[in-house]
């Protein structure tokens, strides 16, 4: 069925057309987003575009482009910017091709964007919808970017659609369910592979089985699909690597949790012609899923795995993690190393267990793997064995805090580092080790890795925990933007800030540079963005007003001169909350029917989210709540009244995420006990730190 444009195609056409006349295509008898294998070669030296992710197959987030260097990058200034509507911020990767910039936002909007004007060509928007499952609500609010082959645009939805679009018309093509819009969603990327658009989509956490598939670019044909991890017994399985896999997994039932997803983690390695992809762990961790138990190895969760990329087909794995230490698995970059004395082909890739791995291309096997920082699940490793030395449970070991997490990594060929955004913990924080990204004492690390001598070069040290992915240029330079909203160059060869501008927003995107009648641009997507922001603690990502600043693409080039729109930015503050009448208990039950009917999922763990009643696709924070909510509070939560925003009604939940689990009154009201004592603390500590004549404006 044909989805509603946001605009007219003749508003569409003539935009393009304008385009085309003002010389913003390097080639103006190509089509827009003609990408093919053979161009993607012949641009791998050149650099002009940045036609798939990762620019290459390789996935390296390095460009040939020097113009811009490290001796005239403080003469960047802005050439133009463009504000992208809605509350939740871009975090995509945006894909130029021949002077258009194609990048996707919340709601898996796309839009089409003159690369040298910042103009945009057009809009579209798949409607997604948000009232099918809970994972695919909040799998909505997020998106990773979009692919571009022979003239298409592609990209992945909320709602489990792969959805492809006539760059020329912004028409839908075809569109392919690739998941269960009833369990989940799709946040991440779709990758291209020889013609073909490789995708999966997320739901770990929520007992969802894994897979990833591929479809003809042309037709949205399935053409294969690799299960990561079994699935009901009694059904046969779908592959002998299946097969193999379910003899690794232990417990009556636990084949229940589901796990393995591939939502992000997606490389075509052209020379061996295998998609190599990252896998996250199994086993939900809330409400009834939670006492689904499995055991054992569980494959090919917390692996890297490689298949055929025409059949899909297994090859080979490796997995990071082992039992009791969740290892979701990342980025994941290709490139030939001079590894003791010869030439070889290898896979690089730092999940977020804090080790950084490097695998033979071909066969899986394991040649180095050291701590990027001081871990404390496991020391080092044996490669004989390919087996971590694990640091007991009784001297701390056991857990560890997300140290690398989606953000791509970057690969200088020139200086040979790997340049990686992470996340650190202050040596003298008293506070117990935390999985995920919710510890206290964790700050950000862009960090310059040798591969190949398996040590650090350099790191910069970063105010908070979260911040964006990384690029690398010819021109010595490496860029990257901050959670606290500080776009920033540094010298690739020393970690030197060469270069920077505070742009008032946070910044957890993906920067590309590409190249435009001759002249090279950095563009930027910026904005407090991605599913952590609903399910992690916004203090970890942002600041007061980097939380505030607008959602924007932001162009630079040599001399610039666009006056910088800083924006002014209000931190609003936290509306008197209703009277507390509940008793110590009942907030106290209420603080753990948060967790079991997930609402931490959305409205971030302790309900440190969004510090403002935010809507427009973004998650409001309940510390925020007007009387009026307050007033609706039962008929929300309970009877669904917002379900079409993609907050279910709880009496009676989606059936995947609760089989038997019902919100009755008595938890509603505890609940909202809860979020009234948040809310109090917030007020008062407010109270205390800014009086209200003197409160905090930028």
């Amino acid at each position: 069925m044909q989805t509603k444009n946001t605009i007219l195609l003749g508003l569409t056409l003539f935009s393009f057309a304008a385009a085309m006349k003002s010389g913003s295509f390097a080639d103006i008898d190509k089509k827009p987003a003609e990408v093919t294998d053979a161009r993607v070669s012949a641009d791998a030296s050149v650099g002009a575009d940045w036609m798939i992710n990762g620019r290459t197959h390789d996935s390296t987030h390095f460009s040939p482009l020097k113009q811009i260097d490290d001796k005239n990058v403080n003469q960047l200034g802005l050439a133009w910017y463009l504000d992208i509507e809605g509350q939740m911020g871009v975090v995509s990767e945006p894909i130029v091709v021949d002077g258009i910039a194609y990048v996707s936002a919340p709601l898996s909007k796309i839009y089409a964007v003159d690369a040298a004007t910042g103009k945009l060509l057009w809009k579209f928007d798949p409607q997604v919808r948000l009232n099918l499952a809970l994972n695919g609500s909040y799998s909505a609010r997020t998106n990773g970017g979009v692919a571009a082959w022979e003239g298409k645009v592609y990209v992945g939805t909320g709602d489990c659609r792969l959805v492809a679009i006539d760059a020329a018309s912004a028409k839908q093509i075809w569109e392919a369910t690739v998941c269960d819009p009833h369990q989940t969603g799709i946040t991440g990327a779709p990758h291209v592979a020889r013609g073909k658009i490789v995708m999966g989509f997320n739901g770990s956490d929520d007992a969802v089985r894994g897979a990833i598939a591929a479809y003809d670019a042309n037709s949205g044909k399935q053409l294969w699909r690799f299960w990561t991890v079994p699935g009901d017994p009694s059904k046969p399985f779908e592959s002998k690597a299946l097969e193999m896999a379910a003899k690794s997994w232990t417990g009556e039932g636990g084949w229940r949790t589901g796990g393995g997803d591939v939502w992000s983690a997606i490389t075509y390695d052209e020379s061996d012609n295998l998609v190599i992809f990252g896998t996250a762990g199994a086993g939900a961790d809330y409400g009834e899923l939670a006492a689904v138990k499995a055991g054992g190895e569980k494959l090919f969760s917390q692996c890297i795995v490689a298949v055929n990329a025409d059949t899909g087909e297994y090859v080979w794995h490796y997995q990071t993690g082992t039992e009791g230490v969740h290892s979701e698995n990342n980025h994941i970059v290709m490139a030939d190393l001079a590894w003791k004395g010869e030439k070889r082909r290898v896979a690089m890739t730092a999940p977020k267990n804090g080790f950084f791995y490097v695998l033979d291309a071909n066969t899986g096997k394991l040649l180095a793997a050291d701590p990027l920082v001081k871990t404390t699940w496991a020391t080092s490793y044996n490669l004989q064995t390919g087996k971590p030395v694990l640091v007991p449970v009784s001297q701390g070991g056991g857990k560890q805090w997300t140290v690398h997490n989606w953000w791509p990594m970057s690969y200088d060929p020139q200086t040979g580092l790997m340049y990686i955004p992470s996340t650190d913990r202050h040596a003298g924080t008293k506070a117990p080790v935390e999985a995920g990204e919710s510890g206290e004492g964790l700050f950000g690390r862009l960090i310059a890795w040798d591969p190949i001598a398996q040590k650090e070069r350099w790191a910069v040290r970063e105010e908070i925990s979260v911040n964006g992915g990384v690029l690398s240029t010819a021109g010595n330079l490496v860029f990257q933007g901050q959670g606290t909203g500080e776009f920033a160059a540094y010298s690739a060869d020393s970690g030197k800030k060469l270069w920077s501008v505070k742009t008032l927003s946070a910044i957890e995107s993906i920067p590309v540079t590409y190249t435009v009648n001759g002249e090279q641009y950095v563009l930027t997507p910026v904005g407090w963005g991605s599913g952590s922001r609903l399910f992690a603690p916004g203090r970890t990502m942002a600041t007061p007003e980097s939380k505030r600043g607008p959602v924007r693409l932001y162009a630079f080039k040599l001399d610039g001169k666009v006056p910088f729109p800083y924006p002014h930015i209000v931190v609003p503050r936290v509306p008197k909350p209703p009277e507390q009448k509940a008793s110590k208990d009942v907030i106290e039950k209420g603080a753990k029917l948060y967790v079991s009917f997930y609402c931490e999922g959305c409205h971030s763990p302790e309900i440190d989210g969004s510090a403002a009643w935010v809507e427009d696709g973004a998650i409001p924070d309940l510390r925020y709540a007007p009387s009026q909510v307050h007033k609706d509070w039962y008929a929300i939560v309970m009877g669904g009244s917002h379900w079409d925003k993609g907050m279910p009604g709880l009496a009676d939940p989606p059936k995947f995420a609760f089989p038997t689990l019902r919100m009755t009154v008595a938890d509603a009201d505890a609940i909202h006990a809860y979020v009234i004592d948040q809310a109090w603390k917030a007020y008062r500590g407010e109270q205390q730190q800014t009086p209200h004549s003197k409160r905090e404006s930028y």
